[in-house]
């Protein structure tokens, strides 16, 4: 008679190669996520210095030479809002965007998590419409061929940054429901950052 010591999860591979095949799969989705880490820093950055550069190009030109770029303000726009909706997912995934916390600070461990998990699925939902609505507005663009006023480019490249920020927004967002959910790990409310 043979009598097991520890209980075996139902539908779970434990040989060697198995283990390493997960490992290697979750491997691949941090090289995945820590790629995506590192260019939405860069585009956003980059997008953010540029807009700083052009709109201390405009000032120069106008103030000091006697004439204006045109197509400076018109970049700096498109440009922030490029910046801010990359900026919109960077937030997600550094968990600071504005929140109420003061349900979800009273509540007990469970409710809490419950809470916080529900406002991520709303927040996952309210992405999901910005990005079936973007996709419509870029499909509405891309029949009327509509042109930016100075630049004369397509304007598809400026509501582009709708979906392309939603998507990844909720990408952060699974991965934020992922680590309450099922890993048990809520975002720490006592700490309040004391501003200057």
């Amino acid at each position: 008679m043979r009598i097991e010591t520890g209980r075996k999860r139902r539908g779970t591979n434990t040989s060697p190669a198995a283990l390493t095949q997960h490992l290697a799969s979750w491997k691949s989705n941090m090289k995945i996520f820590r790629f995506v880490n590192r260019l939405e820093e860069i585009l956003a950055s980059l997008s953010l210095a540029v807009m700083v550069i052009l709109i201390s190009m405009q000032v120069f030109s106008r103030y000091v030479l006697g004439s204006s770029l045109v197509w400076s303000e018109e970049l700096s726009r498109y440009l922030l809002i490029w910046a801010v909706y990359i900026g919109c997912s960077f937030a997600a995934k550094e968990d600071r965007h504005l929140e109420v916390t003061f349900i979800r600070s009273v509540l007990g461990p469970n409710a809490r998590r419950f809470v916080i998990s529900l406002s991520y699925i709303i927040t996952i939902i309210f992405c999901g419409f910005c990005v079936v609505w973007g996709i419509e507005m870029l499909n509405f663009l891309e029949r009327t061929g509509q042109r930016t006023q100075s630049l004369g480019v397509s304007i598809y490249w400026v509501y582009l940054a709708l979906p392309v920020g939603m998507v990844l927004m909720s990408l952060r967002m699974f991965h934020r429901l992922w680590l309450v959910a099922i890993k048990g790990q809520l975002p720490d409310s006592s700490v309040v950052e004391k501003t200057p």
